[in-house]
């Protein structure tokens, strides 16, 4: 048996105002394991972190078990603190009797003290049985691997660049700057898209630190978290890229309404992107125009609402309406999205001048008056209940964005998820740009229908998070957690009794199992730069093979047996 050291905090009252620590003192006593029971005024501080670790030594303690606050306060700090001085992170074990003891039950003095004994037990009985996870590390290839250059892209690489690291930047058309490259003005400001746009092509131009690889195709990735290789095709020949972190930046692309109102049939009805198209080259020639939302969205295919469409119609509405005297303009919608402050005064501004707005239902939508032009839409007014006729010479239709057709081919590359529509999807709603796989980052349309603002922001904020990664000269597994702190070990497999059921492959929510044929028998296998010790495999072994050694049967066993 493992002879431990159990400090005892409190935290400057926080906890032993209402936990008897002469109590704990006089139970522990009688556990020939604890060799030394000390109380503390507060761990957090520096000083009291020297005498710890003095204490230790001088007691030649195997384990210490620190009875303090939990690991979603300032446990882990103490938890680092301690392996800074030396002591193995393996042999430190925390057990929270702030906020899950004394903070909880301040009108039960007597039963929290015994909670916290029982607590303290179990920590111990914990501490006894825990063993040590293997760790691996790999060499950090200081340098990022970009894919798109969007926006979101644009302002990826410039983030980087400017902090220092080498940037490739992956696109598949000719030139960088895609769909903002292709419209007049952007909303709300409705500032000239070439300014937005200017400041990141030249930093693609001139920053010697970035390398554009324009009509490029990625064909195969390999390597985890800091170690990816990359290889694609660019000029019609193969080449490969080694990249620390990779950002998918890919955008999407709009939907082209065929057969809905005429669309591919009539003359003068088009999609906001041709709009966009003849203001740019100066073809645009219309005083009634009409716009028609939800075009191709909220519907039982495309069910999401694209976020963007309806501050476009308002953007291009009241710029015919302010630009082009009695000009006559009509939004039709099934509800106007303008959510915040921002684009709530937009829509208001608009109102302002002079745009109509009318409101219909899915289920009796515009109808389409004329052959090969467009004289009129007949719209049935939800709010009035009255059938109107609207005279017109242009219809503009709103569609949504909807994924790229290679996001699912280029997801299964990157191993990476998409959603239900195909679109590239986080699995942690706290960590929005974040994948199951750490130093690949989602951002800009990719990702989900965003505007062209909000495609810069999550660039440069993926560009942060791949800084924490490109810094480090190496990672190790072990910081690879999704929890504060590191994070609790890695799964270890028993070759001898795993029979390759394959059971932790199908349970493992980050693949980080996979099944391999060792000497005539399959096996499972562990990826520790994937594994996050989230213990799915364990739960699903038949056999108890699979295992996390810092919370493996024995100790739990133990522990239940304690606390009962």
């Amino acid at each position: 048996m493992a002879n431990i050291s159990v400090f005892l905090c409190k935290c400057f009252g926080e906890i032993d105002n209402t936990i008897n620590f002469d109590f704990l003192r006089e139970e522990l006593s009688k556990d020939p394991s604890v060799v030394l029971i000390s109380i503390v005024d507060s761990l957090c501080l520096e000083t009291d972190i020297e005498k710890t670790v003095s204490q230790i030594r001088e007691s030649n303690s195997d384990k210490v078990l620190i009875a303090a606050c939990s690991t979603l306060s300032r446990g882990n700090l103490v938890i680092e603190s301690l392996i800074k001085e030396g002591v193995e992170r393996h042999k430190i074990g925390l057990v929270d009797i702030r906020e899950g003891c004394a903070w909880i039950h301040g009108d039960n003095p007597e039963d929290a003290s015994k909670k916290a004994k029982d607590l303290i037990n179990m920590g111990i009985a914990a501490l006894q049985h825990k063993d040590m996870s293997d760790d691996m590390s790999v060499t950090v290839h200081p340098n990022a691997l970009i894919i798109g250059a969007g926006p979101a892209g644009l302002a990826a690489a410039m983030s980087l660049a400017r902090t220092g690291f080498k940037v490739n930047l992956l696109e598949r058309s000719k030139v960088p700057g895609g769909m903002l490259k292709l419209i007049s003005r952007c909303y709300p400001d409705n500032d000239d898209a070439s300014n937005k746009l200017g400041p990141y092509l030249r930093e693609v131009e001139n920053n010697p630190l970035i390398t554009f690889y324009p009509q490029s195709k990625i064909t195969s990735v390999e390597g985890d978290t800091g170690n990816f290789t990359v290889h694609f095709s660019f000029q019609e020949k193969d080449s490969f890229i080694q990249a620390g972190v990779i950002i998918v930046a890919t955008g999407a692309k709009i939907f082209f309404p065929t057969g809905l109102y005429g669309y591919g049939e009539i003359k003068n009805v088009i999609n906001q992107m041709e709009f966009e198209r003849q203001s740019l080259n100066g073809s645009l020639e219309t005083k009634k125009p009409v716009f028609i939302q939800c075009v191709g969205a909220r519907n039982r295919e495309r069910p999401y609402c694209s976020t963007i469409c309806c501050p476009i119609s308002l953007k291009n509405a009241s710029r015919i309406a302010e630009d082009i005297p009695g000009a006559s303009v009509f939004i039709l919608h099934r509800g106007i999205m303008t959510p915040g402050n921002t684009l709530e005064k937009y829509y208001r501004d608009t109102l302002s001048s002079g745009v109509q707005f009318i409101r219909f239902e899915e289920e009796q939508p515009p109808r389409i008056i004329g052959s090969d032009y467009v004289e009129a839409v007949e719209v049935y007014d939800a709010i009035t209940g009255i059938t109107r006729k609207i005279e017109t010479d242009l219809v503009v239709l709103s569609t949504p964005l909807v994924p790229n057709n290679d996001n699912v081919q280029l997801a299964e590359m990157l191993d990476i998820e998409v959603d239900r529509y195909g679109f590239f999807s986080e699995i942690y709603p706290m960590h929005p740009l974040e994948t199951k796989t750490d130093g690949i980052f989602i951002c800009g349309s990719a990702r989900w229908p965003v505007s062209s603002d909000h495609s810069i922001l999550q660039g440069k904020a993926a560009a942060m998070k791949a800084v924490s990664y490109l810094r480090q000269s190496k990672i190790a597994a072990s910081t690879l957690s999704r929890v504060p702190g590191l994070k609790s070990g890695h799964a270890r497999v028993v070759p001898e009794s795993c029979t390759g059921c394959g059971n932790c492959v199908a349970a493992c929510p980050f693949d980080a199992c996979h099944i391999e044929k060792l000497e005539g028998r399959y096996i499972s296998i562990v990826n520790m730069m994937k594994c996050k010790a989230c213990g799915s495999c364990v739960s699903v072994c038949p056999n108890g093979t699979m295992q996390i050694p810092e919370h493996n049967y024995r100790m739990v066993g133990e522990m239940i047996k304690m606390a009962f």
